[in-house]
């Protein structure tokens, strides 16, 4: 009885591997949207919003610079 019990335990857990999680991100064109929101897919999650794009933005006049996103 103690050998089955470890046995059991590595056939749950391989069962548990191979059950497929359900898809919370998007792959399209090589590029990895990671948030689904309201049935749309968004690269980017900044300030309680949602975005697709983003770039960055230099600083001037000793200004750091920051990501635009749009």
């Amino acid at each position: 009885m103690k050998n089955l019990l470890p046995l059991v335990f590595a056939v749950v857990l391989a069962v548990a591997c191979f059950i497929p999680a359900p898809a919370s991100a998007y792959h399209y064109r090589g590029r990895y949207y990671r948030y689904n929101y309201r049935g749309h897919y968004y690269r980017y999650h900044y300030h309680a919003h949602y975005y697709r794009h983003r770039t960055w933005v230099v600083g001037v006049s000793g200004h750091p610079g920051y990501y635009r996103y749009w």
